[in-house]
């Protein structure tokens, strides 16, 4: 925000014809009236490196279009746009070379443009990356979601618009508007691209068929609010696969957002290295986000790990810091124990941060390392549990340090889902595709898990194993989830051994909240400590009697006997007891467990409780921030 209690960058996107240029000019001088320096600045693309490769493509160009247009000498462009995709999949060996070519003349552009008006305090955008990214697309047939994909990699080093809006404007609207416009097609695809883009990038939609003045008041009214409310960057080092704490980021980001709306909330953008499945939830909440592949370190490469550190670390900090400086955010909040990177760059620029451990790391010496630079490096650490917190002696305050660092307990959130369910959760729910049809008293005892060593499917295999014949031959038993790079061949091991047991294996599955609802056992079987597995609260929210290991943050989360059953890490005997008093009882196990189970998961994680921690976390460091006063050393706790 700026002094004049205004963003310093506005966007406007929207079609020809949508009213967006006329609006940004009244926008700049409706605050040009109020005293403020503010410019509307036209930050499209145009053609000044470009300007000979294009005409070195025109002759070729001309001969693949061969002169087509429609009757009354208009172009026909989405015949013309086919043409181009057709020469981008002939010559695809060269539209590398044009886009960098083409993005390199962009940059340069708006570095020139953003200088010659470093005086202005609000700039208001009229085209920008956005923009760019739909003309580019379109010309090399690219969809939607691709085009979407450009704009999250370009914005790794471009300024995300602290307000953006969508001029929203039906084709044919604009087609009658403007007389330029080749045909009504060229809106109509234009337009499907612009949606995707407002959508993915959160941007607030508004309709430009309002008088101008009446958009124009609205513009300074909520640009003035969203300019209000703290920038939080959310940092992930993500892996390939979705795990736990890649869904609950997404979950946070969007609560966070939103939490106390309209006045409350924040501002929020969430900084990612790889473009995982993940990533689309995140569009589909409207919460931008920034990709870049910035190193993460892994201490269990081993050689290998420490070299790409020492090789790639240095350039991944050079990101980070010219990332926060652009930005300028009120707090970085990173999602993983491996996030240091970030975590330095932040403290660098004097950024708060909040450091979320969502990790166990087992080693005196790692646990001490780890445990000094969640001290030194973060203003507040959030454990998802308290075994997690005390893991790392963060339950004890430390003077060694100045007492500057606060210690919390925040249970992460639930799935929305299953949460907001109301039907019975002691009886189960129809069984998903993919699974044997519940018939004559059949109960289904489910699995769900990345499959890693660490997450025990062989446990839950040999235990199904002992089980007796008729008990196996009676009932379903099934494991879900996808293996991880690097462990392909436990994978293969325990379907192998899954299928000698008579476990059916289902894969990778997106419908894991239908699974659970329809499960009478799930297991849980990690034979490390889990800080506070994600399934663990599904199971219980679902209703599923749960027996989980007594390890981590499972031994808060379960009171054994009451909301499921406890079994020691590792022990398959002690587990296949567990399942066979399940099945064997006279009582079903979801009317034994599902309505004190759902309560217990309810408890631990209500939105209600997890958004008022993690606001309560925020507005403390920005009050300490407002006044100077360094964060108070204290340990304190989540709802348990």
């Amino acid at each position: 925000m700026t002094e004049t209690g205004m963003p310093g960058l506005i966007c406007i996107i929207g079609t020809d014809g949508s009213g967006k240029t006329t609006l940004s000019d009244s926008v700049a001088e409706a605050l040009r009236l109020r005293g403020v320096r503010a410019e509307r600045v036209w930050l499209g693309s145009e053609s000044y490196l470009m300007a000979p490769v294009r005409r070195l493509l025109r002759p070729l160009w001309r001969r693949v279009q061969g002169g087509r247009k429609r009757g009354g000498g208009r172009p026909d462009y989405r015949a013309e746009i086919a043409s181009k995709s057709a020469l981008a999949g002939r010559f695809r060996f060269a539209v590398p070379v044009y886009v960098a070519l083409l993005w390199l003349d962009y940059r340069l552009q708006v570095a020139l443009k953003r200088w010659r008006h470093r005086h202005s305090a609000v700039v208001i955008a009229d085209r920008y990356l956005f923009d760019v990214a739909v003309n580019l697309g379109l010309t090399l047939g690219w969809s939607p979601e691709r085009v979407v994909d450009f704009a999250r990699r370009r914005l790794a080093g471009m300024e995300l618009p602290a307000f953006r809006v969508f001029l929203r404007v039906e084709p044919e609207v604009s087609f009658a508007r403007k007389d330029d416009i080749p045909d009504l097609d060229y809106l109509r695809l234009r337009f499907s691209h612009y949606e995707a883009i407002a959508r993915a990038f959160g941007f607030t939609e508004r309709d430009g068929t309002l008088p101008i003045a009446v958009n124009r008041d609205w513009v300074l009214a909520e640009a003035r609010r969203e300019a209000a409310r703290p920038y939080v960057i959310y940092v992930h080092a993500n892996n390939s696969d979705v795990g736990g704490a890649d869904k609950v980021l997404a979950l946070m980001a969007r609560h966070m957002r939103d939490h106390g709306r309209p006045e409350g909330g924040a501002r929020v953008a969430v900084c990612l290295r790889l473009a995982t499945p993940v990533v689309g939830a995140h569009g589909a909440a409207g919460v931008p986000v920034i990709l870049h592949p910035f190193v993460r370190p892994q201490t269990s490469a081993g050689l290998r790990g420490v070299l790409s550190l020492l090789l790639r670390g240095p350039g991944s900090l050079w990101f980070f810091w010219r990332l926060f400086g652009r930005e300028r955010p009120d707090i970085v909040h990173v999602n993983d124990l491996y996030d240091a990177i970030p975590v330095l760059a932040a403290r660098l620029r004097g950024i708060p941060v909040v450091w979320h451990i969502r990790m166990i790391k087992d080693g005196a010496v790692m646990r001490r390392l780890f445990a000094l630079l969640l001290r030194r490096g973060a203003d507040v650490s959030v454990s998802v549990s308290r075994a997690v917190q005390a893991h790392y002696g963060l339950d004890r305050p430390d003077g060694r340090h100045g007492g500057q660092h606060r210690a919390e307990v925040v249970h992460d959130l639930g799935n929305a889902a299953l949460c907001a369910e109301e039907r019975d959760p002691s009886v189960p729910a129809a069984r998903p595709e993919g699974l044997p049809v519940a018939a004559g008293g059949r109960r289904l005892v489910l699995m769900v898990g990345r499959v890693e060593p660490w997450k025990g499917q062989d446990v839950f295999v040999e235990a199904v194993s002992r089980l007796s014949p008729e008990m196996r031959r009676a009932h379903d038993f099934a494991l879900v989830g996808g293996g991880v790079e690097g462990k392909e061949d436990y994978l293969r091991t325990v379907v192998a051994a899954a299928g000698r047991a008579g476990v059916l294996y289902l894969g990778q599955r997106d419908d894991v909240p239908a699974l659970m609802a329809a499960a009478d056992v799930s297991v849980h079987a990690s034979v490390a400590p889990d800080p506070f597995p994600g399934v663990v609260v599904e199971s219980l929210l679902a209703g599923a009697a749960t027996v989980a290991t007594a390890a981590g943050g499972v031994v808060g989360m379960i009171r054994h006997g009451t909301d499921g059953l406890l079994y020691p890490p590792g022990d398959a005997a002690a587990l296949a007891r567990a399942l066979g008093e399940l099945l064997e009882g006279g009582e079903a196990p979801r009317a034994r467990f599902a309505v004190a189970a759902r309560q217990r998961a309810l408890s631990l994680v209500d939105a209600s409780v997890v958004d008022g921690q993690i606001a309560a976390i925020y507005a403390g460091l920005l009050e300490a921030r407002r006044t100077g006063v360094a964060t108070a050393g204290r340990v304190t706790e989540g709802k348990v």
